[in-house]
């Protein structure tokens, strides 16, 4: 193997080796601010059987930013980008909680933002919190029928009580 040549006069974020892909090979950036190389992609351990994989994607030449991921294009070319959406949804309820057996047992979900009904998909996804309680699913609550966004609890809350609910958001 060759020797690696470090520039003399590097440019801020430089890489040298900008595209090693392959196992045992490390990657070096200038950090300007201190004035030194920094081994930024340090020996790469692939099993033969994955060594492949990491060889037909097309590497991004730089870092991305704390609030990117690495994202794929379905080709093989992966990029830098910023999540389309958040992944998690707060959620509240239509009304408040009167502590009414008869009406107070079926809300509807809602974004806490937006206030639109929310539909957990499956119904399984969402945690819920009353008085900052978890909630165990099928004790407590149901979110009946599945599919909806009615959740039943099995207890009406008391009046007064503090709701929330968190879901995942599903692309």
């Amino acid at each position: 193997m060759a020797a690696l040549q470090f520039p003399t006069s590097p440019t801020p974020g430089q890489l040298v080796d900008p595209n090693p892909g392959v196992s045992g090979v490390t990657q070096y950036r200038w950090d300007n601010a201190k004035g030194v190389w920094n081994a930024v992609l340090s020996t790469v351990s692939l099993g033969t059987q994955n060594q492949g994989a990491y060889n037909n994607y097309k590497w991004p030449a730089t870092n991305g930013d704390p609030d990117q991921q690495l994202t794929t294009d379905g080709n093989g070319n992966l990029s830098w980008e910023v999540p389309a959406a958040p992944s998690m949804q707060i959620l509240t309820l239509d009304r408040p909680f009167n502590g009414n057996m008869t009406t107070g047992v079926a809300f509807t979900l809602l974004d806490a933002v937006t206030l639109t009904p929310v539909i957990p998909v499956p119904s399984t996804n969402i945690l819920v919190f009353l008085g900052g309680v978890p909630q165990i699913p099928g004790l407590a609550y149901n979110i009946n029928p599945p599919g909806t966004s009615t959740i039943t609890f099995f207890e009406a809350p008391p009046t007064g009580t503090t709701f929330y609910a968190i879901t995942n958001v599903i692309a």
